[in-house]
């Protein structure tokens, strides 16, 4: 049975809806602003849709935006992609309809994708790497605003070849120009000494992600079963690609007190526990070294690849340690020591 029904807007306006269902699919659809002219709106909609199916509107436009993003997801599911990328799809599609109040794809404009895309590039980053306790706070950088404009690009291109939109109206936003990557920077001897002896409590984790170079959300997460016969075997989070590679003595010797559990880490489990691991290792470093290098659990990552490269291990063989599906990934590096390199022989 139609209804109706209102919303306020962030303006505090009041807007009233119609909700009826019409071949299966329901409609929902901006009315008007006031009771009377929402009752009037509703019945010359279900006279245009009902008693005139050959209205200009067709079938192919009244299909409603949440239906659309998951039929997108079931496409990207089936393509193979980590659970970790899905969930971000899921998360950057749902923002979007949320934002825009519009309930069918053909209420979706080129003005409302390019004034969703700035607030975006306006927003603050709050999450588990920057709270509100934290100093520094960025905003949304061009890499993540394009990479998020591209998902918007592959949705509606998806809509475009079921037929059901004509235009894509994220294809007419502008990408932001990057900044090219600087070097990564890596731990020197001194800042890991000074980590160790001020927190030994996270002394095992650091180990471990400075010897095997994990990523630290593949680490904390690893299990008992991960440990056989000297190797270590897991699904990364990032990719979703299993990872088996031969874990050094000094690694084994942390792992082998922990494999009692249900998780080698059981400390970390807490997100509370992971922010404080996080912080511990920024806090031997200045506020403003930390936002310029990016300091992080990750440069465990960087320095492991440094010190293998100097150690001589081939870039391919590290391209395996490291789970890197491209061999590019694991050149910059490479080139990264070659320089280093460089500018020893010139000093």
């Amino acid at each position: 049975m139609p209804r109706i029904y209102c919303r306020q807007t962030k303006n505090n306006q009041v807007r009233y809806y119609s909700d009826i269902h019409i071949d299966g699919i329901r409609i929902r659809k901006h009315l008007a602003g006031n009771p009377k002219s929402a009752r009037i709106a509703l019945k010359k909609l279900e006279y245009e849709r009902i008693l005139n199916p050959t209205n200009k509107d067709s079938k192919c436009k009244e299909i409603p935006l949440n239906h659309a993003i998951l039929s997108f997801l079931k496409e990207v599911e089936a393509s193979g992609v980590s659970d970790h990328r899905v969930k971000t799809i899921r998360l950057k599609l749902n923002s979007f309809r949320d934002y825009c109040y519009k309930p069918l794809l053909s209420d979706i404009t080129v003005r409302i994708a390019k004034n969703y895309m700035q607030q975006r590039a306006n927003d603050r980053v709050i999450n588990k790497y920057h709270s509100k306790q934290d100093n520094y706070c960025p905003t949304l950088s061009p890499k993540t605003y394009n990479q998020e404009l591209q998902i918007f690009i592959r949705f509606f291109n998806h809509c475009i070849e079921l037929g059901w939109l004509e235009k894509n109206p994220f294809t007419l936003v502008k990408p932001l120009k990057e900044k090219p990557k600087g070097e990564r920077y890596y731990f020197r001897e001194n800042n890991l000494k000074l980590l160790f002896n001020s927190f030994p409590q996270y002394a095992d984790i650091y180990n471990i992600l400075l010897h095997t170079g994990l990523r630290f959300t593949d680490a904390y997460t690893l299990c008992p079963l991960s440990v056989q016969n000297g190797y270590l075997t897991l699904q990364m989070h990032k990719t979703g690609d299993y990872l088996k590679v031969p874990l050094p003595r000094s690694v084994l010797a942390i792992l082998e007190p922990r494999l009692n559990g249900d998780y080698i880490f059981p400390e970390l489990q807490s997100e509370r526990q992971r922010i404080k691991c996080r912080r511990a290792l920024q806090s031997i470093f200045e506020p403003d070294f930390v936002r310029k290098n990016n300091i992080n659990l990750h440069t465990f990552r960087h320095t492991y690849a440094h010190n293998m490269l100097n150690k001589g291990v081939p870039k391919e063989v590290l391209q395996t340690l490291l789970g890197h599906r491209s061999i590019k990934t694991t050149e910059i590096y490479a080139n990264w020591v070659r320089k280093e390199e460089l500018e020893r022989w010139v000093t």
